[in-house]
């Protein structure tokens, strides 16, 4: 192990995370005494005033040390790690970041939309996943190009570009990587065999078991994870009390009778029964692969029980800002939540800041137009313009399928940005 350079402190993180491990792996390599936190809470350490007094952004990880704290992962783990790994020259440090930030910002977001359905940690969208999918391919594909006559990403030795990138490939290395898949990726596997294998990081994070089968969406530990709301709490005894016998006060005048109140139905209550359960659909769509999601609904979907809308948004051109178009549709489904029980719907972003588009499709109960059923549903749906799909016509059946498949990659030449599930 490396002479200690010197370098004390302590980290907060909470267990198995991965940068959190990174910071530890180079502290090996820079002889740093870093030590975790014995006692922090994830949710409880960091919201205290005493944490956020020293770590006002209030994230983790985060190191204290006598020279001051430090609240970013790749800042910290440059400061443990010592010069030998931050490069020797000007150009070899700004290579070095540059692969740790393409790590950061492309692999690993990428890497959280392929992993974490099957732990549980988010649902099953398959467009997500296969997103996910075509980023990090893209992403091996080039990197197994530049490893193609090397043997470290930069220079002749271990760096951090080296280190942060094998600690972010990891996990996929060991639940999405088969024998396969790793031989496609030759190069990567060749240089991420060598990462894994120094001292340094074998004394953080253990041998690793490669990947023989690739993980699949666990909807059982979604569940698990994601427990619903009872809809049935105890009701508290709400048995009348006995009054207090009160004076007789003298009759007031009769007033002008008051108009009887006409009492509101419910929504679709003059549909019969139908056969397509919402409730039975949604379950399919979380939990079932494409094919019996389609099986159920085409066994059960009866024209006028149930209606299949598509949906534009009638000024693209304002739609300037990306946080700006999601909110919109979260907004939309904060003011549509009485309607969840009577409706299914997909809205996709699509293209980049200031040339978007928002489009989706909705399953919805009646042949008719199902936003207009109730007052308190039509307040955004008139921004939209909405055809109805007719599902005996190949090609809208077909689009209504590619929206449930997760197949809709652009609308309008604007590629598949964020989608939103109601």
């Amino acid at each position: 192990m490396p002479a200690k350079n010197g370098v004390d402190g302590t980290l907060y993180s909470y267990p198995n995370n991965p940068r959190a491990q990174l910071i530890q792996i180079c502290a090996q390599y820079g002889g740093s005494d870093v030590k975790l936190a014995a006692d922090f809470q994830f949710g409880v350490t960091d919201k205290t005033p005493e944490f956020t007094a020293k770590f006002p952004f209030g994230q983790v990880p985060a190191f204290e040390s006598s020279a001051g704290c430090l609240n970013d992962t790749m800042a910290i783990a440059s400061f443990v790690g010592g010069s030998d790994l931050r490069g020797a020259d000007e150009f070899t440090r700004a290579t070095i970041t540059q692969n740790m930030n393409m790590a950061e910002t492309q692999l690993f977001p990428a890497a959280c939309q392929v992993l974490y359905p099957c732990w549980g940690l988010m649902p099953n969208n398959k467009n997500v996943v296969s997103k996910g999918h075509a980023n990090i391919a893209s992403f091996m594909t080039a990197l197994n190009q530049h490893l193609l006559d090397r043997t470290y990403l930069v220079g002749e030795s271990v760096t951090l570009a080296d280190l942060t990138l094998a600690v972010y490939m990891r996990d996929l290395y060991a639940m999405m990587f088969d024998e396969a898949k790793r031989n496609e990726y030759v190069n990567v596997t060749r240089w991420f065999t060598t990462i894994m294998n120094q001292d340094e990081v074998l004394r953080i994070l253990g041998p690793l078991n490669l990947c023989v089968k690739p993980a699949q969406f666990d909807a059982k530990l979604f569940q698990q994870n994601n427990p619903k709301p009872q809809k049935n709490a105890p009701k508290k005894d709400q048995s009348p009390k006995k009054a207090a016998p009160q004076p007789k006060k003298e009759e007031a005048k009769p007033a002008a009778e008051a108009a009887p109140k006409k009492e509101r139905k419910a929504p679709f209550s003059d549909l019969p029964k139908p056969k397509l359960s919402m409730d039975d659909f949604k379950r399919h769509y979380w939990n079932s692969e494409t094919p019996d999601i389609m099986k159920y609904f085409d066994e059960n979907f009866v024209d006028g029980e149930w209606s299949v809308w598509k949906v534009e948004y009638k000024y693209q051109n304002e739609l300037k800002r990306t946080t700006t178009t999601n909110n919109l549709v979260k907004g939309m489904y904060q003011r549509l939540e009485s309607m969840k029980k009577y409706a299914f719907g997909l809205m996709y972003v699509f293209g980049d800041a200031g040339d978007q588009r928002l489009a989706g499709i909705w399953l919805g109960r009646g042949g008719k137009n199902f936003f207009y059923e109730d007052d308190n549903w039509t307040i955004d749906i008139e921004n939209y313009n909405c055809t109805k799909l007719d599902m005996n016509k190949p090609d809208e059946k077909g689009l209504w399928t590619k929206f449930i498949a997760g197949e809709i990659d652009d609308w309008e030449g604007k590629q598949f940005e964020k989608d939103h599930i109601f």
